[in-house]
């Protein structure tokens, strides 16, 4: 038999107010809504397991093969999770500041020469040996690190913007129903300003929904 919903008389789920229809607004069924927080969660697995690996090793005899084993973690995201996502990924950033700054050394190693033979009113240290310098040696020498430390600043800024979000976002998404049998999000009420109740969205139109509230870039 369909079930057919109607208005519910109590919370019938966390931060859903009483006296709403917990029905889809599409197919105008309850039997198969589910919040979105746990879709999210049921999308998400985790496995472990071990690899091998070969590869040549030195010994006294010379060298050797060599044969080894490695654990190995996975984190599996189904195609509706990661469409119904909370937040965008932070991306790392310290890693590849300290990569950006060891690419500037050889920059700086022909740089601080040349500034230490300035201050020391060398002859052959002149403007023009400087413009020459800079253009064909101490700039393309520092080029790859400033574009490295560029990109880690960008990422930088884009994770302190989530953090930043974090807490508007996810109090409208963990609002979020969605219909297994319609395969869209509603909200059964409006969690926010500029988010409209008992319409249905695509699970991405929702993302980008959520997303828009946190403040996020990537949608």
């Amino acid at each position: 038999m369909t079930a057919h919903a109607h208005a519910a008389g109590g919370p019938a789920a966390q931060g859903v107010p009483i006296n709403v229809d917990l029905s889809c607004p599409h197919c105008h069924q309850i039997d198969l809504v589910q919040s979105v927080p746990a879709v999210y969660t049921d999308g998400i697995s985790s496995s472990f397991g071990t690899g091998t690996y070969s590869g040549v090793g030195v010994a006294s005899t010379g060298l050797v093969p060599v044969i080894g084993t490695a654990s190995i973690d996975r984190t599996h995201v189904t195609m509706l999770a990661r469409s119904m996502a909370p937040e965008p990924a932070l991306e790392p950033a310290t890693r590849l500041t300290i990569v950006g700054l060891l690419l500037l050394i050889p920059a700086f190693s022909m740089a601080i020469p040349m500034a230490v033979l300035t201050a020391m009113r060398d002859p052959l240290m002149s403007l023009a040996t400087w413009v020459v310098g800079l253009l064909f040696f101490i700039g393309p020498a520092a080029a790859p690190g400033v574009v490295t430390l560029g990109v880690a600043r960008g990422r930088a800024r884009s994770n302190k913007r989530i953090v930043r979000g974090r807490a508007k976002a996810h109090a409208v998404w963990q609002a979020g129903v969605y219909c297994h049998r319609c395969g869209l999000v509603f909200w059964h009420f409006s969690p926010a300003a500029d988010i409209p109740s008992r319409q249905p969205f695509r699970p991405e139109q929702f993302r980008s929904l959520v997303w828009k509230v946190g403040g996020f870039v990537k949608t």
